[in-house]
Parts: structure tokens; sequence; C-alpha cells
């Protein structure tokens, strides 16, 4: 119980934490996704789903009002949710031999060595990225996730494979 105590404050004490948010680029996007064979993952933006103080998972909309808009902060995505403090894209690791891991959005800089080839949001293969995931899942919106490249997997008819386009907000 001690344990989840100190995380529970560990979780608040970064959330509240001022740190400022420093930029290299100037142009906000959105992440929008393209290339599923399901027509209904199509042209969706990611946004944060509130899941806990300082922690968001990655979701997308068909509304490019609600889409957190996005920017690039060297190597990592970064959203600009109007805040003080810094929020970054995560793709969390794994640790539970799945075909597939979650991608969240929450504060800090997130993960690093994200890049823009052709149009569309990349992460390195040798991270074990093996491309991204949509699933209509259990916030009751299409969630977003990475594949993890040295699993096959076997992918639900309630999931797409996808790109992610980076379009601007301008």
């Amino acid at each position: 119980m001690k344990f989840l105590t100190s995380l529970a404050l560990l979780a608040s004490a970064v959330a509240a934490n001022p740190i400022l948010r420093t930029r290299n680029s100037t142009s906000n996007f959105h992440l929008k996704t393209t290339g599923a064979d399901n027509e209904n993952h199509n042209n969706l933006c990611v946004y944060g789903y509130h899941t806990g103080a300082g922690f968001n998972d990655a979701v997308l909309t068909s509304d490019v009002g609600t889409a957190s808009p996005a920017f690039l902060n060297g190597t990592n995505v970064q959203f600009d949710l109007d805040t003080p403090f810094p929020w970054g894209l995560y793709m969390i690791a794994q640790s539970n031999y799945a075909s597939w891991e979650p991608v969240e959005i929450n504060t800090g800089y997130g993960s690093s060595d994200f890049s823009v080839k052709d149009g569309n949001l990349q992460w390195p293969e040798d991270q074990g990225f093996g491309g991204w995931l949509v699933c209509d899942w259990y916030h009751n919106a299409p969630q977003l996730f990475y594949l993890w490249k040295y699993y096959k997997p076997t992918i639900p008819s309630s999931c797409s494979k996808v790109q992610l386009s980076v379009e601007s907000t301008a």
C-alpha cells in the first residue's frame, strides 16, 4: 500500500511541477490516420484521453477541433495542451510479451527518436517499432497502439494498421 501511495504522490508532483516548455519548431500539426483497410479508421486525429493526473491514452477523433495539436521538439513529439509543462508522446515499453503496446500522451517530453518521413510519423525499428495500429477499444473511441515488430500479431477485426500523417494546423 505504501508503494501505491508513493506512486500516486510522485505522479501528482510530476503533474503539478511547472516545467517550462521548450520547442524548436513553431509549426503545430495534427497526427492523422491514413491507409486503414477499415474506412472508419481513416482521417482520425490524435488527442489525449485523460486517465489520471498527468496521464492520457492516445485516442482518435474525426473532430479536428477536439484533436490535440502537436509539434516536434528535437526528436520528441509533444502536444500543446495549454499548460506550463510539456506533454509528450510515449511509446510504452514492451513488457508483457504482447504483439502491440499502448501509446500515451503524458506529462514530460515523451519518447525520443521520432522523425517524419514522406509526411508520416516514424519511430525506429531498432526500438521495436513495427507500425501503428488503431483499435476500437474501451474508451468508446478508437485508440492508438504501436505494433511490436518482434511478434507476428493476429489483428482483431476491430483493429487496423495505419500510417500517421503529419498535417499542418495552419
